[in-house]
């Protein structure tokens, strides 16, 4: 009884997830193709390069790094966080690191490697 109701449950689910996620396939033509190409490549890529790389500086990156940095980099990587450079972050967050480093410590603390809190949990 109890497997049979479970079933039933599980063919609804994934009978309500399959009704619910819509899905669209579509022909693409040569020129929806290279005109994403030509957006790629919109403006002079040197220019491009030389706006990164004064960006890299002013960020701290030494000159001969940025400029072997922005060397290896595609023109599409380029254009990509020439588009995008004012939203990126620009380092880790302290939040993410607090909490990670709290989950290590409970974790540890429970599992008997460290002893940070005395007699806890208690046994």
């Amino acid at each position: 009884m109890i497997i049979k109701n479970t079933l039933r449950c599980l063919l609804f689910a994934v009978a309500a997830l399959t009704l619910s996620l819509p899905s669209q396939a579509a022909m693409v033509g040569t020129a929806q193709i290279q005109s994403n190409a030509a957006a790629i490549e919109h403006g002079n890529m040197t220019q491009q390069r030389d706006w990164l790389r004064q960006h890299l500086v002013q960020g701290g990156v030494s000159q001969t790094d940025a400029v072997k940095r922005v060397a290896s980099m595609t023109d599409a990587q380029v254009a990509s966080i020439h588009q995008r450079i004012d939203e990126m972050p620009a380092g880790g967050s302290a939040g993410e690191v607090i909490i990670i480093i709290g989950l290590v410590l409970v974790i540890t603390e429970l599992m008997g490697y460290t002893d940070i809190i005395p007699n806890w949990p208690a046994e």
